[in-house]
């Protein structure tokens, strides 16, 4: 198997911060201040009402509990799991048949509060530039990356397409280490010191022949940010802004760009579980959402296709999950601090869980470094994300499969 994006459990230590993140966390580039809420520590079931619109229409729909097609003992022990102590559970969504039959969040957070995506933005990331093949914008996933990137012919990689981005097969030189004693980072030197992160991604030089080789590398989904900003001729998160989130009906939802203006395509939406499982909700429904076909049904198949560089264990910016327990249909974004979006077809199920999470004050933008206002792993207290002390996916979704499965 493949090494995961970083979601579990790697502690961003002093070290890996010291200096520029301590001094910038006391007065940021643009004279913000962090949030003051508290940190969330009990959890506790929280009932929530909304409209009986479709999940098409404006609100998730609510399944009656007498009627649920998963039991409640099934849903008390994926609930007692998510929400133990130490788990740092802030919300999680369970969504069957297109209705959520259960939903729970921390105290202190509802339906309404902000969650975290880190990595799991990548996925929306893959879905923007299938929206933008079929508009004719890019020509194909084949398309070679020096049509966005010209120089890149100069230096030697010509060949390295759009397909092999997606997969995480570019061949270029990144290391994803998150610990700081681990060597050099290009993530830690990405996120804590270039302002114009996109320029510093488009830099690395080749390391092995493109399409050989799996390599997770933040770097190169930012790459994705100048294709679709020369692409469709904005930036990635106005374009998803017109065809994902308005036509989802995700409306309470930010994108975080870095210091010179570029979309972070690797990471950094906010917005709320629910609408997280929106954009699962798509998938499974192989990109159509109520009568309009937002991302091409055949971009959806081939993104969950698990590609033979990464031992079919990852698609377009998709987790291709072998879970103990659950069908092998199983497809996921993950994100670091524990973000999920698991979305099983054969189930018609879609499960968000989000971590806790106490969003910056200031404007969504990354300056003078992301960790300042986005900071993971509890580094600051009372801002950023928590991981959990543990998590299973086995856990939340084995019980629920053997419920619908049964």
């Amino acid at each position: 198997m493949p090494t995961r994006s970083p979601i579990r459990g790697r502690v961003l230590t002093a070290a890996l911060l010291a200096g520029s993140l301590l001094v910038a966390a006391c007065s940021s580039g643009d004279g913000s201040t962090s949030a003051q809420a508290e940190t969330p520590t009990t959890a506790v079931t929280t009932t929530t009402t909304t409209g009986d619109q479709g999940p098409w229409d404006g609100d998730w729909p609510v399944e009656d509990p007498d009627h649920r097609s998963i039991s409640d003992e099934a849903l008390e022990q994926v609930r007692s799991y998510a929400f133990a102590d130490g788990r740092n559970t802030q919300g999680l969504v369970i969504v069957h048949d297109g209705a959520i039959v259960a939903e729970w969040y921390a105290d202190g957070a509802d339906a309404d509060s902000w969650g975290a995506s880190w990595s799991v933005a990548k996925s929306f990331t893959s879905a923007l530039v299938g929206i933008a093949i079929e508009e004719g914008k890019i020509p194909s996933l084949d398309e070679p990356m020096t049509t966005w990137y010209p120089d890149w012919a100069d230096r030697d990689l010509g060949d390295v397409t759009l397909r092999d981005v997606l997969q995480m097969a570019p061949g270029l030189e990144w290391n994803e280490n998150y610990d700081p004693g681990g060597g050099t980072s290009d993530i830690i030197q990405m996120v804590l010191n270039e302002k114009d992160q996109l320029a510093f991604a488009e830099s690395r030089p080749e390391d092995v022949e493109p399409g050989t080789e799996f390599n997770y590398s933040s770097g190169t989904s930012m790459l994705l940010s100048g294709v679709l900003a020369e692409a469709t001729g904005m930036p990635a998160d106005e374009y998803a802004q017109e065809k994902l989130f308005g036509p989802l009906g995700m409306t309470k939802v930010d994108w975080w760009r870095d210091g010179a203006g570029h979309t972070l395509t690797y990471c950094c939406i906010d917005t709320t579980s629910r609408d997280f499982a929106r954009f699962g909700q798509l998938y499974l429904d192989d990109g159509l959402w109520g009568d309009e076909q937002l991302v091409p049904a055949a971009y959806v198949d081939e993104s969950v296709q698990g590609a033979p560089t990464s031992k079919d264990f990852y698609g377009l910016q998709w987790w291709l999950d072998d879970v103990d327990g659950v069908p092998s249909d199983l497809f996921s974004a993950n994100g670091h601090d524990g973000q999920f979006i698991y979305v099983i077809p054969s189930l018609d199920l879609v499960v968000v869980r989000n971590g806790t999470y106490v969003k910056d004050d200031g404007p969504p933008i990354a300056d003078p470094n992301l960790f300042t206002r986005y900071p993971s792993d509890g580094f600051i207290e009372g801002k950023g994300t928590l991981p959990p002390d543990e998590w299973d996916d086995s856990k939340i979704l084995a019980p629920l499969a053997e419920d619908l499965g049964s």
